[in-house]
C-alpha cells in the first residue's frame, strides 16, 4: 500500500484557520473548516469527561478530491474510501477529512456527517491514551467502544435517535433476523475483515455496531467505556472473543453476560 507524509501533501495551498486547533482547508471553504472545528471541539469537550483523558493534540486537515491521494496517511490508514480517518504519521496527529464523502455511506446527513468525525476523535483519544494496546483482539472489541462514544455523542449533542445510518437498513432487510440457530446471519463477534471483504459486507457490520451501541445505551451503565478499557487496555499479546466479551460483562454488571447472549445479533 503506498502511503503519504506531511511533506507530500501541498499544505502552502490551503488557508489556516486562527483557532485552538490548526485547521487547513481549501480556499473558499472557510464556512465547513469552522464548522468541523466547533463540532469536533464540542464533542471532545464530553468526551474528556467520559474517558478521563485530555483532549488529544491533533491538527484538521479538509482535503479536496483532486488533493485526496496526497493527504498524510500511514501505511495502515483505511483510505480506500472518501471518509474521514484520524493518522498519526504527521505531528501532531491529523484528522483528515475530504471534501466529498463516498457515496457507500448513504444520505449524507449533517448528522452522520458529524458522526464520522465522532468516531475518528475518539480513536484520537483512545490512542492518546498511555496504556498498552493487545498485539491481537477481535475486531469487534476494538471496534465497538468508536462506534458507542461516536453515536452517544450524536444523541447527545445531535439529537439523534436510534442509529444514525437508518437511510441504509433497506438495503439489508434481513440484517437483524434471526435463522434457526438463533443468530443473524452476520453477527458482531462473527464478523471479521479479509482482502476480499466487500464494502457491503463492512457495512453491515457498521450497522450491527451502530444498533449495539443503542442497545449499549440503553443499559444506562455508568462509565461504561472506562470499565471496560480498564481491563481491555492491558499488556498481552492476544485476546480471545470470548474473552473480550467476559470483559464487556463485566463492565455492564450483574446479568452483563446473559444479555449480550440474548442479543441475536452480537
Amino acid at each position: 500500500m503506498r502511503f503519504s507524509s506531511k511533506e507530500q501533501f501541498p499544505y502552502e495551498r490551503y488557508d489556516t484557520l486562527a483557532e485552538p486547533m490548526t485547521v487547513y482547508y481549501p480556499t473558499g471553504e472557510d464556512e465547513l473548516a469552522r464548522h468541523v472545528f466547533k463540532t469536533l471541539e464540542r464533542a471532545g469537550k464530553l468526551l474528556a469527561q467520559v474517558l478521563h483523558l485530555p483532549m488529544p493534540d491533533l491538527e484538521i486537515l479538509l482535503v479536496t478530491k483532486d488533493d485526496w491521494e496526497l493527504a498524510p496517511r500511514g501505511e495502515f490508514d483505511d483510505t480506500d474510501t472518501l471518509q474521514p480517518y484520524w493518522t498519526e504519521e504527521t505531528q501532531p496527529p491529523t484528522l483528515v477529512v475530504p471534501l466529498e464523502i463516498t457515496p457507500v455511506i448513504g444520505e449524507l446527513t449533517p448528522e452522520k456527517f458529524s458522526y464520522l468525525l465522532y468516531r475518528e476523535l475518539t480513536l484520537a483519544f483512545l490512542e492518546e491514551d498511555e496504556r498498552p494496546w493487545v498485539q491481537q483482539s477481535p475486531l469487534w472489541a476494538e471496534e465497538w467502544p468508536l462506534t458507542f462514544a461516536a453515536i452517544w455523542l450524536a444523541h447527545r449533542l445531535d439529537g439523534v435517535q436510534g442509529i444514525v445510518s437508518k437511510d441504509l437498513l433497506p438495503q439489508f432487510p434481513d440484517l437483524f433476523e434471526p435463522e434457526a440457530d438463533g443468530k443473524t446471519p452476520v453477527t458482531i463477534r462473527g464478523f471479521d475483515w479479509y482482502e476480499d471483504t466487500s464494502s457491503n459486507e463492512y457495512l453491515q457490520f457498521a450497522l450491527l455496531l451502530e444498533q449495539f451501541a443503542c442497545d449499549l445505551l440503553e443499559r444506562n451503565v455508568l462509565d461504561l467505556l472506562p470499565r471496560y478499557l480498564a481491563h481491555y487496555r492491558v499488556e498481552r499479546e492476544a485476546l480471545l472473543s470470548d474473552e473480550a466479551t467476559e470483559i464487556l460483562a463485566d463492565a455492564l454488571g450483574l446479568g452483563g453476560a446473559q444479555w449480550l447472549e440474548d442479543l441475536v445479533y452480537f
